[in-house]
């Protein structure tokens, strides 16, 4: 047996799961790829809409939630055997980068949708296919915003 077959043999169900196909390790690969080949692709292929939408995302995202979780991860009071390691305090950051932007994308704030419609109008594009009247029967109208 060598010492890698050991290794991963002494890994639990959890934890080989985490890697497999479907887990974070994964999810995280397929962003990273995601992100060469948007840059690879360009913005060619991408409408107005979508690229207004993304950037809201992101501004709202770096500026509003990621100050936010750093500042729940600065107030972080463990214990010693549950404090967060140097190598968790040296990468939090990155987390808390990651952590906002699934946030953002998956909360659908309406100040990312008032964010991308005015990107879209200092643009001169047609503002209103953002997310406009998108969400159901119970989607409340944030042009007012």
């Amino acid at each position: 047996m060598s010492p890698a077959t050991g290794m991963i043999g002494a890994l639990s169900a959890p934890a080989l799961d985490a890697l497999g196909p479907g887990g974070a390790l994964s999810r995280s690969q397929d962003s990273f790829s995601a992100v060469l080949n948007k840059a690879r692709a360009g913005d060619a292929s991408r409408t107005p809409e979508q690229i207004a939408r993304e950037s809201a995302e992101s501004l709202v995202a770096i500026t509003l939630v990621q100050p936010i979780l750093a500042q729940l991860r600065e107030t972080n009071q463990a214990a010693p055997p549950f404090e967060p390691t140097p190598a968790e305090k040296q990468f939090r950051a990155l987390q808390d980068a990651r952590l906002a932007q699934d946030i953002v994308r998956h909360a659908k704030f309406p100040l990312v949708e008032r964010v991308a419609r005015g990107v879209l109008k200092q643009s001169g594009a047609d503002p209103a296919p953002v997310g406009v009247g998108q969400g159901g029967p119970h989607a409340r109208d944030h042009t007012q915003l």
